[in-house]
């Protein structure tokens, strides 16, 4: 049983390439939260093992089936269900976010919008920055 684990562990890799598949948008989601497998194992409250399994999964469909879909891969990686659906919806968005952006970081894209909201804020017309 031992020789299946890296053989495993490769497909993840690879299902990286797959949109269909969670590896892709967890991976990113383990590299912006700078995560290790432990960290993301105890996170989702199951064995480290068990996130090769999860890569491997096929995304929740949407809304009305996404809880139902969440539970049934929680089940089979013995994860907490709301952290799972959780973690799956960060890890989409931050997806998205980088897709739609090219951004590397949706942390610090958002720390730029806020940035030009501060700046707009301080100018009240009268050419008289409020400092």
């Amino acid at each position: 049983m031992s020789n299946y684990r890296p053989s495993l562990d490769r497909l993840a890799q690879l299902a990286q390439a797959r949109p269909n598949l969670l590896a892709g948008p967890l991976k990113l989601y383990q590299e912006q939260e700078g995560l290790d497998d432990e960290q993301l194992a105890a996170r989702l409250g199951c064995d480290v093992e068990a996130l090769a399994r999860l890569a491997l999964c096929e995304r929740p469909r949407p809304a009305p089936h996404f809880r139902e879909d969440v539970g049934r891969i929680a089940r089979y990686i013995q994860a907490d269900t709301v952290q799972l659906a959780m973690l799956i919806r960060a890890a989409e968005t931050r997806e998205s976010l980088t897709r739609t952006t090219g951004a590397s970081s949706p942390t610090l894209l958002a720390a730029r919008d806020n940035d030009d909201v501060e700046e707009a804020d301080t100018d009240d017309g009268n050419g008289i920055d409020d400092v």
